[in-house]
């Protein structure tokens, strides 16, 4: 489906989304565009720089179901958004977070460091509304999650826990980086207070280019922490200017943006909109269990039960060691199959355009490899 999008496919079987997807076809030529018109026209066309930062706003909010584009800010990654969120609300001490043992460290340091301030972090190892429920008191501030482990591919249940944050009045964040483009996603039957996420992985766009999501009933609660020229209201005037932020998102982009990634991500999310998250979704998670089907045969033990819920493919070798995994890894990409090692296990991660030719070859490999 697609493939002619993806020239990759035409080098290697890619299953490394979870790592940094494939440019499309799309989304480098609109980069390419833009390059060219810098390079010639240097800053000319600045007017329509900003139109393309409105309608990457625009795409952004129909993917994930925001209510407005202007609840949508562009930062330069994931990380940026969620210290946002932990540094930018006001906390007090004796206040508490709740998060999952499955966090990547964008979602877990900024949190850990506001023990300094007396803030507790509490730790679940299952991703279930029930567990998070079991943490919350009356001094629970933030639920904070990946919508998808990192490593395993375990898929948590936004819109139960969107529902229990709504009835215990705690704000919902979100870490979308591993679904955003991969899984529909709706902040709104989400009840999601902030959401971010990298374009560089399952939405197959540039890095350097980040979506962040502040609910607009929610935008005053979070005070920015960076400052410029872009994120407040200079009425037209650069000297002397006033210090009162935008009435938007953009009062989170405190500066100039990566106007080049910019064009790429948006010509990615297009396309991804143009197909269908439902249709991307059933295909991914389609070819995705084919491959935990094949690695089970050979041994290898998915991380997540199945029928999988997301297309990432975390399974432990037969022999569980560090030295094997890294040769299997390596071994693989010498056959020209790209996965990545992670926490033990190796990650494979499909995304809609890849197919049993892609698996096949993928198994043929560790087949060899492994003697089975």
């Amino acid at each position: 489906m697609h493939r002619d999008l993806f020239p990759i496919t035409r080098n290697l079987v890619y299953l490394n989304h979870a790592a940094v997807g494939p440019l499309s076809v799309r989304a480098c030529e609109a980069m390419e565009r833009h390059a060219r018109d810098q390079r010639d026209f240097g800053a000319l066309h600045w007017r329509d720089w900003y139109a393309e930062y409105d309608r990457l706003r625009e795409a952004a909010a129909r993917l994930i179901g925001a209510a407005d584009p202007r609840e949508i800010a562009i930062l330069k990654n994931t990380s940026e958004g969620l210290s946002f969120v932990a540094e930018g609300l006001e906390w007090a001490e004796g206040d508490n977070v709740v998060t999952t043992a499955l966090e990547f460290p964008s979602n877990w340091t900024p949190w850990k460091r506001l023990e300094q301030r007396g803030v507790e972090v509490r730790v679940v190892r299952d991703v279930t509304a029930e567990a998070i429920e079991g943490q919350i008191d009356d001094r629970t501030r933030v639920v904070t999650i990946s919508s998808v482990a990192f490593h395993n591919g375990v898929t948590a249940d936004l819109e139960a826990i969107g529902t229990l944050c709504a009835r215990r009045r705690v704000l919902f964040c979100v870490d979308a980086i591993q679904s955003l483009g991969m899984l529909p996603i709706d902040v709104r039957r989400a009840n999601i207070a902030f959401l971010a996420a990298d374009g560089h992985k399952w939405l197959c766009g540039p890095e350097g280019a980040a979506l962040f999501y502040v609910a607009a009933e929610h935008r005053e609660k979070l005070r920015p922490v960076e400052m410029g020229w872009t994120n407040i209201d200079r009425h037209g005037k650069f000297l002397a200017t006033g210090v009162e932020l935008l009435p938007d998102a953009r009062r989170f982009e405190a500066g100039s943006l990566n106007t080049n990634g910019i064009y790429g991500l948006r010509a990615a999310i297009e396309l991804l909109l143009e197909i269908g998250i439902e249709t991307i979704a059933a295909e991914a998670l389609r070819v995705a269990n084919l491959l935990a089907d094949g690695l089970e045969e050979l041994g290898l033990k998915p991380g997540a039960t199945r029928p999988l819920h997301s297309a990432i493919v975390g399974a432990t070798p037969p022999v569980v060691d560090g030295r094997e995994l890294m040769r299997l890894h390596g071994g693989l990409e010498k056959e020209g199959v790209v996965c990545a090692p992670r926490e033990g296990l190796l990650r494979f991660s499909p995304h809609f355009y890849n197919d049993e030719n892609d698996v096949g070859r993928a198994l043929d490999a560790l087949r060899t490899l492994t003697n089975r």
